[in-house]
């Protein structure tokens, strides 16, 4: 498959690699929407999903080594049955349920949680920053991973709720798009969406995986909280957008 691709396809592909590293390790995954839509310009839907699995798979590997136990423990404990459960929610309703309401619902409630930041920091959803809301959250981010490749605008309303130190919010999140995408293996390899060719053109681009996750530790320490939390919930608007459009 790589001797068939022409320079502008690797490269393209390059630059997927370390943006995604650099979104892993330095704004806790929020890069991700420029993957798959990148992607698309040079590969089929089910090769680029089939691609970015594991692409995400090493930089998750990456992260979780740069930011080894710097995760909430406490909050994982809360999160990860609830992805666990959305995972499964969204197994069953693979293929049966329709999904624009479901973009276009989280794609809201995204860009009203990162305008309500944006354009007024002293305003807070305490209730988004508690446990029931974080199993609530976390079982719709598994549910829309698995329905939507988005599992992350429900997560990231969560932890940027908690008003968590940058490396902690990073280093939690990597620990529950790890499991994710680990949870992913199994049904993108049953439905033929990955196979051997994706996975040995994946591994060629290792080092930039590497680069990307060195880029993103280096961007993160060299950023404010505020400045880091900005970026975030700039991000987060531009994914709940993208949703918006896509259910249109």
């Amino acid at each position: 498959m790589l001797m068939d691709m022409d320079p502008f396809s690797l490269g393209l592909i390059a630059l997927v690699v370390v943006l995604t590293g650099i979104s892993k390790s330095g704004f806790a995954g929020a890069l991700g929407i420029f993957s798959v839509p990148l992607l698309l310009l040079v590969l089929s839907p089910q090769q680029a999903l089939g691609l970015m699995l594991p692409l995400l798979l090493l930089a998750d590997m990456f992260s979780l080594k740069s930011y080894w136990r710097q995760w909430d423990s406490a909050r994982l404990r809360v999160l990860l049955p609830g992805v666990a459960i959305g995972l499964l929610l969204g197994s069953l309703l693979l293929g049966h349920l329709p999904t624009l309401w479901l973009q276009g619902l989280i794609g809201s409630l995204s860009c009203l949680f990162a305008l309500r930041y944006l354009l007024g920091r002293h305003l807070r959803g305490a209730w988004l920053a508690s446990r029931p809301a974080g199993l609530v959250l976390a079982s719709a981010s598994g549910l829309s991973s698995t329905l939507l490749h988005a599992g992350g605008p429900p997560l990231m309303m969560h932890l940027l709720s908690l008003i968590l130190p940058s490396a902690t919010l990073v280093a939690t999140s990597a620990v529950v798009y790890a499991g994710m995408n680990v949870a992913k293996l199994l049904p993108f390899v049953y439905y033929g969406v990955l196979d051997w060719h994706l996975v040995g053109l994946a591994l060629v681009f290792f080092p930039l995986t590497w680069l990307g996750n060195r880029l993103g530790l280096w961007l993160r320490t060299r950023l404010n909280h505020r400045v880091f939390m900005g970026i975030l919930h700039g991000l987060l608007l531009l994914m709940g957008i993208k949703l918006i459009w896509q259910a249109i």
